[in-house]
């Protein structure tokens, strides 16, 4: 996506800024796609924008982690050439391949997000429930009471704890 700063960057000739922007666009968009929109904007102003290569020879992908993605987009600014954006395209696909997934299908993250987030309430709901049925039992036999009316604090109780457990739990969110 093209913000109005980075326009305000081209229409301005910063050429740094725009460089910047580009840089930092690979950080915030794994897909490649706002770079892309926006490397083509800033083309139209700055058709000498990509640079030819330093000779500069890239490691293999044994070598790549998340700091030295960091550090080869940080030179770019040294040398915007097509080589240099193709490696890291490349490291990002390799390093970040989990959250580029998530970037390109929203959808999938959130569905897996939600089955957590379901499993979790069950399972604090269960417990809580369980231990104040438990508790519920313990009150009624030390203090005699019959078999309904021990039953029916540990119904109310549960459904009471439940039921304010699952209120903080959302509220939490």
């Amino acid at each position: 996506m093209i913000t109005q700063p980075f326009k305000q960057a081209v229409n301005q000739k910063d050429l740094d800024r725009v460089k910047i922007m580009l840089r930092n666009s690979l950080s915030n968009d794994l897909t490649f796609q706002s770079f892309q929109e926006m490397l083509t904007y800033a083309l139209n102003q700055f058709p000498n924008l990509i640079e030819p290569h330093d000779g500069t020879e890239f490691p293999t992908a044994s070598v790549w982690t998340k700091t030295y993605a960091s550090e080869v987009r940080d030179d770019l600014m040294d040398n915007f050439s097509a080589e240099r954006i193709a490696h890291i395209k490349e490291v990002h696909e390799h390093v970040y391949a989990k959250e580029r997934h998530e970037q390109l299908n929203p959808t999938a993250a959130t569905t897996n997000e939600t089955k957590r987030t379901t499993l979790s309430v069950n399972v604090v709901s269960l417990i809580t429930t369980l231990g104040v049925a438990v508790a519920s039992v313990l009150v009624g036999v030390l203090m005699d009471l019959s078999i309904v009316t021990l039953a029916t604090t540990a119904v109310v109780a549960s459904i009471v704890v439940g039921g304010v457990t699952y209120y903080l739990v959302k509220k939490s969110k």
